[in-house]
């Protein structure tokens, strides 16, 4: 067997090698892209959740705060009325 024949057989074995590490590296990043449209997909879910959370929470906190300036508004009126009645 000479130096030729040797290197071409090398050079099939590489080659079928590099072929199958290819076919590999693809099934691979196929399977990538399926788990990754998952995770976005799971993403969705989990924002469609917090803004069903938090649109009652800020309706919520909206009505708590119109309460507090509403009770403000009756102490400094009321507050008005008293220093009027001290006055007169």
């Amino acid at each position: 067997m000479d130096i030729q024949s040797v290197l071409i057989f090398i050079l099939v074995l590489l080659s079928i090698n590099l072929i199958a590490v290819g076919v590999y590296v693809i099934l691979v990043l196929k399977e990538f892209r399926e788990t990754v449209k998952k995770a976005n997909s799971v993403l969705d879910n989990v924002h469609e959740v917090t803004d069903a959370v938090a649109n009652p929470v800020t309706t919520i906190a909206g009505i708590i705060s119109g309460v507090t300036q509403s009770v403000k508004a009756v102490k400094s009126i009321s507050s008005l009325i008293g220093d009027t009645k001290k006055e007169v």
